[in-house]
């Protein structure tokens, strides 16, 4: 019994959410948001402002513009015609296909779990959503496939609470693991879906609201005051919370003892409660961008233990005059290593005073002499400055990245000798070569076992060497020499003077602790490649058990990359670091109509 009845609780709860995976809250007669009727003790909160206007921005966002460009519709005919015999399924048991399931919901959305720490499944799940125009045909889903469950041997019934028919379904017995029940009700238009019954009627009981509700709780005010509450998409995570009702669950779980108290205590010395929070919101078709979405991480300073090791103070980070025009993706960030070095001191000291020290004694080479001081010869003649690019050696293909990492480096010879040591120490036998007056050191890896069957070999080192170098003010490291040789040549153009790099810079303030740019068609074009290869194809067929993406589209239907490429832009984001903490912004540029 146990297999069919998940799949009439699949049914069930895909009919109660239509958009389950941006499932939605709206309060019952609209009284209150949604967030001033939820507890305090709310872990996860996901809100869609409007699902409907949320779609409609996606339609004439970029990707939805190429799902209705006409070169697709052999595509969508294709996967349409694979999905018929599900669809007719699904609407024998809930009267609707699963396109329609899809447009059900209209207005506000939100899912949130709720910590209930006394119980003996120690969270709630509550998701509801406003079906507006469709309440009729989401009240006969609902129905339906309430009577799905019944048949698959769950117990079904109904309670009256404040006017509110509530239909409570609880399937059987799993061995001594408690089931949660699912229980659904609606006042006019409105959806509520829940997983605890005493969690569902506190939510109806404050629909007007309530002192103690999350948007009470100073995080996630702050992390609403940051990322913007009127967002069509806003997210957010109590991690103070979530941990502590983690260990208490764990500790209920061994019977009792002090278990929830030492990792407590462990967070406290290593600096992690220093994290309490982290929110995000998300938007289509928004002002200069196609997309745009931030991720807010509430740290307020001063951070202690591993937290200060993270410190990024926002800087300059435009692109350095090595960086190549062509290249596919350019990452930097700004780290103080020197505080970075004394917290990683400082937090060793807690546990084993002295343990770093005493680790540098080890650090000599075959032939003795003074020992490895990793804060004089490796922190300090390191800068402040990190950076990763990325490029696809032509013709692209699923096996062609290179990358190069850099450190900018605030005394080279220092680092030079230290280099020189650590090989020493490590026993290495790199190849040494001179280019263009800079030493270069090949170093051979050991083999690496072969991909899966059918796996593609995206390993960047799977050339098997490793590039290293010391020129420009930086240390180099690359997964391919090739790169690094034409970083050392320079001469060509240089990304901080290409047009696709300016756009998104604009988009990026001139100080940042972190910055990003891709070029969304090199790294797409990998994508399609496998796909169109069949490698993507064999990757899942390796694996008996894997889905099958052959069941699902027709690979030889896919159009020609360049129909893609009309619709993919420039992205970036940047990284910023403040005295409450970190936000990260990403997006991708709105696409000229193609």
């Amino acid at each position: 019994m146990r297999t069919p009845l998940r799949a009439a609780f699949r049914l069930a709860i895909t009919g109660c959410l239509g958009l389950a995976a941006i499932a939605a809250s709206a309060s019952v007669g609209r009284a209150a948001e949604p967030e001033k009727m939820l507890p305090d003790s709310t872990l996860f909160f996901l809100k869609v402002k409007n699902v409907a206007e949320l779609r409609e921005s996606f339609e004439k966002a970029d990707f939805g513009r190429l799902l209705a460009d006409p070169a697709l519709k052999p595509l969508k005919d294709d996967v349409a015609a694979k999905l018929a015999e599900t669809n007719e399924q699904v609407k024998a048991k809930l009267g609707v296909t699963l396109g329609e399931l899809l447009q059900l919901p209209q207005g506000t959305a939100t899912v949130a779990v709720v910590g209930k720490p006394d119980a003996k499944i120690p969270v709630a799940l509550l998701i509801s959503a406003d079906a507006g125009k469709n309440a009729a045909k989401m009240t006969e889903v609902m129905t339906k496939s309430t009577k799905q469950a019944e048949e698959a041997n769950a117990k079904v019934g109904t309670e009256t609470f404040k006017g509110l028919t509530l239909h409570i379904i609880q399937p059987p017995q799993d061995g001594d693991k408690p089931n949660p029940p699912l229980i659904w009700t609606n006042a006019e238009s409105v959806f509520h879906i829940a997983t605890d019954l005493d969690a569902l009627k506190d939510v109806i009981t404050h629909a007007d609201g309530r002192t103690d509700s999350l948007a009470s709780v100073d995080a996630f005010g702050k992390a609403m005051t940051k990322l913007g509450a009127d967002s069509p998409v806003i997210w957010f995570l109590d991690i103070n919370k979530s941990i502590k009702l983690v260990a208490q669950a764990g500790q209920a779980a061994q019977g009792g003892g002090g278990a929830a108290q030492n990792i407590e205590g462990m967070l406290q010395l290593t600096g992690i409660n220093g994290l309490k929070a982290v929110g995000g919101n998300f938007a289509f078709n928004s002002g200069a961008f196609d997309s745009v979405s931030k991720v807010y991480f509430l740290a307020p300073a001063p951070t202690q233990g591993l937290l200060k090791m993270f410190l990024m103070p926002p800087t300059s980070l435009r692109p350095q005059p090595w960086v190549p025009a062509n290249v596919a993706s350019y990452q930097s960030l700004s780290w103080d290593l020197d505080k970075a070095y004394d917290a990683l001191n400082d937090l060793v000291n807690q546990f084993q005073p002295g343990m770093l020290q005493l680790l540098q004694q080890n650090l000599v080479g075959p032939n003795g002499g003074e020992p490895l001081d990793l804060e004089k010869d490796v922190f300090g003649p390191i800068g402040d400055r990190l950076t990763i690019i990325s490029d696809f050696k032509k013709p692209i293909t699923e096996n062609s990245q290179r990358l190069l990492f850099s450190a900018a480096l605030e005394d080279t010879k220092k680092f030079e000798a230290t280099l020189s040591k650590v090989i020493e120490i490590a026993g290495g036998t790199p190849a040494k070569r001179d280019f263009q007056g800079t030493t270069i050191y090949d170093f051979k890896l050991p083999d690496m076992p072969a991909p899966g069957a059918g796996a593609a070999n995206n390993n960047p080192f799977k050339n098997g060497t490793v590039s290293v170098a010391v020129a420009k003010d930086s240390v180099f490291v690359a997964s391919e020499p090739t790169l690094l040789e034409s970083v050392l040549r320079g001469g060509g153009s240089a990304l901080a003077d290409s047009p696709d790099f300016q756009a998104v810079a604009k988009q990026i303030p001139a100080q940042s602790s972190t910055l990003t740019y891709a070029k969304a068609d090199e790294q797409a074009r990998v994508t399609y490649d496998m796909i169109k290869s069949g490698q993507f194809e064999e990757a899942f067929q390796a694996n008996p058990n894997g889905p099958d993406p052959s069941k699902v589209f027709d690979r030889s239907k896919l159009p020609d990359f360049s129909v893609f490429a009309k619709y993919l832009s420039a992205g970036g984001g940047f990284g910023l670091m403040e005295d409450d903490g970190m936000t990260f912004t990403t997006f991708t540029l709105r696409k000229a109509n193609p």
